[in-house]
């Protein structure tokens, strides 16, 4: 049977087919990052048992998911999600663990130090490879959730358990690879869509590298995000601080004109300088200015 993709407007794909009613949903980081909150308000509600959850916690997060992104998820796809994050984390921190490898927060991806040491530990663990270049911008989510699990044992995966997940993961990389591009910008515009092969070596490599590019756009798009949001606190900070100079040279009788505009550059540019005119009584702040004001 052929198997049908359904968009919807989160921008996710829903792969489905008829001989299997389960279908695979290409998640992104913001789903991601609420499926995160979403679990740990659950756990918070004790619907976490020993190394797995309750069935109220992956139908809830399946619920907020879909009222919020506007898609239709089932309690299973955001159990296998979690399946997927705890193979991650099986895999990572085992890698982790070796010497010569390290964890990057800024790249959110492992740093290999050692290239021999990386070769030879890929050797008798195939399934690391594909995360030498991966980002992971969600690792600390995935450390909170499932690293009492690993330490405990509760919820491993056997050997079988990982190679059927990380099939799943494949499968729903798919859904995220299939890039459309569109080339005017409108409904009726040329669309080249570029799928990954699994066979062959030269597929293999092609695959691999667009899996690089498509983890290298989200992590350059986590960071812009952060960047942006960054601004905005400088902006909302340098205008509190403003605000709070010109409230307290309002205090000052007789402070006007030109001598005061110097003064509100000065006091913004040395904050330890304003700290002080704050601290000194109110007929001391005059002169403390014109003294030290160059």
């Amino acid at each position: 049977m052929e198997s049908s993709n359904v968009k919807n407007k989160s921008g996710g794909k829903r792969k489905m087919s008829s001989e299997d009613t389960r279908s695979y949903f290409a998640w992104n980081l913001e789903m991601e990052r609420v499926l995160a909150d979403v679990l740990r308000d659950q756990r918070n509600l004790g619907n976490k048992g020993d190394g797995n959850w309750k069935a109220v916690a992956y139908s809830t997060a399946a619920q907020i998911l879909s009222k919020r992104f506007g898609v239709h998820l089932m309690a299973d796809n955001v159990k296998n999600r979690f399946k997927l994050w705890r193979t991650w984390y099986g895999i990572v921190s085992d890698i982790l663990s070796q010497s010569g490898f390290d964890w990057d927060s800024t790249k959110y991806m492992i740093t290999v130090e050692n290239e021999i040491a990386w070769n030879e530990y890929v050797k008798s663990h195939e399934e690391a490879k594909r995360f030498r270049f991966k980002v992971i911008p969600n690792w600390d989510d995935i450390v909170d959730l499932c690293a009492k699990d690993r330490a405990t044992g509760l919820g491993a995966e056997n050997a079988l358990d990982a190679d059927d997940i990380m099939s799943k993961e494949t499968n729903e990389e798919e859904a995220i690879h299939s890039v459309s591009f569109d080339l005017e910008g409108s409904s009726s515009a040329t669309r080249k869509n570029i799928r990954p092969s699994k066979s062959g070596e030269k597929e293999g490599m092609i695959s691999s590298m667009k899996e690089v590019a498509e983890s290298l756009k989200e992590f350059v798009e986590v960071t812009k995000k952060k960047m942006e949001n960054k601004k905005k606190m400088e902006i909302k900070e340098a205008q509190e601080v403003v605000h709070e100079v010109v409230s307290e040279l309002d205090n000052i009788p007789n402070f006007n004109g030109a001598l005061r505009h110097r003064a509100i550059d000065w006091l913004t540019e040395n904050l330890i300088k304003f700290a002080i005119i704050k601290a000194l009584p109110l007929d001391e702040k005059e002169d403390y200015i014109l003294s030290f004001m160059p």
